[in-house]
């Protein structure tokens, strides 16, 4: 999907906006989508849109212990040990 940028919102729409998401709890992005969808004609529920859906899942998860070693030790060796007593 798209990114769009919308440009000259006038403070009256921005106000508007910025209502809405506060009375449904709802992202901009939400709401403004939601807002474009009824107005085209293509939805009538009041339900909250779900934009990204399953599009991210490829970067939610847990590293393996042996990802946590790697990154562990690229740290170490990029940064050098950490000094326990510099964050007292």
């Amino acid at each position: 999907m798209k990114q769009m940028t919308i440009r000259s919102v006038d403070p009256d729409l921005e106000n508007a906006i910025e209502e809405m998401c506060r009375q449904r709890q709802w992202s901009v992005n939400q709401v403004a989508t939601h807002l474009m969808r009824k107005g085209l004609g293509l939805t009538t529920t009041e339900a909250a849109p779900q934009p990204i859906g399953s599009r991210l899942d490829e970067f939610w998860g847990v590293w393996s212990a042996e990802e946590t070693r790697a990154f562990d030790g690229a740290v170490v060796e990029f940064f050098g040990q950490v000094d326990e007593e510099d964050w007292k």
